[in-house]
């Protein structure tokens, strides 16, 4: 039984080490990715929308609707982009994009009033971090249970090692008593064929007398 299930053992375990190898690659990718690509990422959302001003617009619109925010760092990031249309994401009102001073950058005060003036970087920043961490914290913990469970079988595999030795000895103990008890059935046998023809002997003796 503990041959069958000693190669079984030996795959799981193979198994288990190849994906945690894949877990640990994929942990030094996001840590590579926390500390290299994450603080140019506002670097990166700018020049996005300079080079595709139309589908970073839309996936921002979407951000902006919902946390009322507008652009990465400010509605100033849609300056001088060659949109047919502006966001209106980005307006308290409708068309606000149509205001002169907006355009302008001038009266600060209907600037307020008109649209939103936060950027979303700050959301898209602390959103990326949230979803950093739990990957990260998942694929440590897949990591560290697949750990335990090469550890555990190589534990089991060692007591199939010692449960085989443990038969072997029990079984050449047995050979070696059974090979004793025969050899004194064998003695026992001779002795009492001697015996028998010994009285046999005697008899012949007390007949002939």
């Amino acid at each position: 039984m503990a041959k069958r299930n000693r190669p079984l053992a030996l795959f799981v375990a193979i198994s288990w080490v190849f994906t945690v190898a894949i877990n640990l690659v994929m942990f030094t990718i996001l840590f590579l990715y926390y500390y290299v690509i994450f603080p140019q990422l506002n670097i990166l959302l700018i020049r996005s929308l300079q080079q595709t001003p139309s589908i970073t617009t839309n996936s921002l619109d979407i951000l902006q609707s919902k946390y009322t925010c507008c652009g990465i760092n400010s509605k100033d990031d849609y300056n001088n982009l060659s949109l047919d249309l502006l966001p209106s994401s980005c307006c308290r009102v409708s068309n606000c994009w149509r205001d002169t001073s907006i355009n302008n950058n001038n009266g600060s005060n209907n600037t307020v009033s008109l649209m939103h003036t936060n950027g979303c970087y700050p959301i898209i920043n602390k959103y990326i971090t949230f979803e950093f961490w739990i990957i990260g914290g998942v694929t440590s913990l897949c990591a560290l249970l697949q750990i335990l469970a090469i550890t555990f079988m190589c534990i089991l595999n060692q007591r199939y090692q010692k449960s085989d030795d443990n038969q072997k000895f029990v079984i050449s103990h047995l050979g070696t008593d059974s090979s004793f008890n025969e050899n004194i059935n064998n003695n026992n046998n001779n002795n009492n064929m001697q015996d028998s023809s010994n009285t046999i002997e005697e008899i012949v003796e007390v007949t002939q007398i």
